[in-house]
């Protein structure tokens, strides 16, 4: 065989492997499932990405974004996946800087093990969404067990999988689906990725500083101090929500813990603890609620934390303030005296939660009167209470002193 020839086909099937790898074919009349594995969590955390494995989320979303260029239009919902009973943040972490990109919210949802003959399994899912949902295309992050699951159940074969940075697509009109695995050629960076804040600025509230001694008969944590932040930006229009935030909010979740522990004089908490991103919220059950999390995801990723999830709603402000602050609580048991704790909520319940506190567990209702009021524009507020040896409870306000006017609308960059 000639060499120029040879040489030709060899390029040829370079640069077919190259764009195959790059640019899978999503036809908008077909099935497209593009089947991400979770990315690399933290070793022996189990919950939440490892720093590495953040920078590789932040990167996958800006190539998923570029694969879909002109075909966002198809996509008809993003999911996270994990197992029943598993309180893992990866999935979610894993996909949702792609779903900020395009203003999408994530769908989190627990799946059962099991073939497809056990509810909710994986394989009974995909059969549901297969029978229930239009064509297009659906991106799903999930365990790499599970990809393998959902893969044969789709395509009936099993699949190779070399580590995190492969990822599946499975296309077609009729099962079984086509199947075809790509390299993403994202490398991996080990240092937290650190972006640019804006000068500091004045609080939006007025310090305050409560105090209420605690009442007898009932036993509170003690030389215990929470430290109570919201959510980071969302809402781009008044009647506008899907879950998820803004591209402001996340300059802010990624760009706040250094202000953050400072607050926190330098001490890092003992439990980064924040509401169940698996939580409904509006949008006709097609997004869950996952800001909150997702906010204090950033600071546990970078301090090598795990998240604790609240086993109640986000909307249950009574048990929130119940579990801070009440020993005899069930829903979040820790030491009794001497934790750091770092909350991630929504701030209307988080207002309800320490009035409830004030009003109801010390029995001071001139206290709660006290509070300042909680904008519904202010998203840099940060509330600390600390409670003495003998239970009397400090409120004081404070913030990151980050203005939202000054962070930029569009998302940082994170390309290779």
């Amino acid at each position: 065989m000639p060499f120029r020839f040879l040489l030709l086909l060899l390029c040829a099937l370079c640069c077919s492997r190259l764009a195959l790898a790059g640019q899978p074919a999503l036809n908008p009349n077909d099935w497209n499932f593009v089947l991400v594995p979770s990315f690399d969590s933290q070793t022996g955390k189990g919950n939440t990405l490892s720093v590495s494995g953040l920078n590789h989320a932040l990167r996958f979303g800006q190539l998923l974004n570029s694969m879909l260029a002109g075909k966002q239009g198809q996509v008809r919902q993003v999911y996270a996946f994990s197992y029943t009973n598993d309180d893992s943040m990866v999935p979610l972490q894993t996909i949702e800087p792609y779903a900020l990109l395009n203003n999408l919210g994530v769908s989190v949802q627990k799946l059962s093990v099991g073939d497809a003959s056990v509810y909710n399994s994986p394989a009974y899912f995909m059969q549901q969404l297969l029978g229930n949902q239009p064509r297009g295309t659906y991106i799903m992050a999930m365990p790499p067990a599970m990809l393998q699951q959902v893969a044969g159940a789709l395509g009936n074969g099993s699949i190779s999988i070399d580590g995190t940075h492969q990822y599946v697509v499975l296309s077609g009109r009729d099962q079984p689906f086509a199947t075809s695995s790509y390299d993403d050629q994202i490398k991996d960076v080990a240092d937290y990725p650190v972006v640019p804040l804006p000068a500091r600025s004045a609080c939006p509230q007025s310090p305050v500083t409560i105090r209420a001694k605690a009442p007898g008969g009932w036993r509170p944590y003690t030389e215990q101090t929470v430290y109570l932040v919201r959510h980071v930006e969302a809402h781009p229009t008044g009647n506008f929500e899907n879950g998820n935030y803004v591209c402001q909010g996340q300059w802010r979740a990624l760009g706040a813990n250094g202000r953050l522990l400072e607050i926190m004089r330098n001490r890092k908490p003992d439990y980064v603890f924040t509401s169940d991103p698996s939580n409904i919220i509006g949008c006709s059950g097609t997004c869950s609620y996952i800001r909150p999390s997702l906010t204090v995801s950033p600071f546990a990723v970078q301090h090598k934390l795990p998240l604790t999830l609240a086993t109640f709603q986000w909307s249950d402000a009574t048990d929130l303030a119940q579990s801070l602050f009440n020993r005899e609580s069930p829903y979040f048991k820790h030491p009794d005296s001497g934790a750091s704790i770092l909350v991630g909520w929504e701030h209307a319940h988080i207002q309800k939660a320490v009035q409830y506190l004030l009003e109801t567990m010390y029995r001071n209702p001139e206290a709660a009167k006290q509070l300042p009021a909680w904008s519904f524009e202010d998203y840099d507020t940060v509330w600390a209470l600390s409670t003495s040896k003998d239970g009397e409870l400090t409120f004081r306000n404070t913030c990151e002193a980050i203005p939202t006017a000054a962070l930029p609308s569009t998302c940082p960059a994170f390309f290779q």
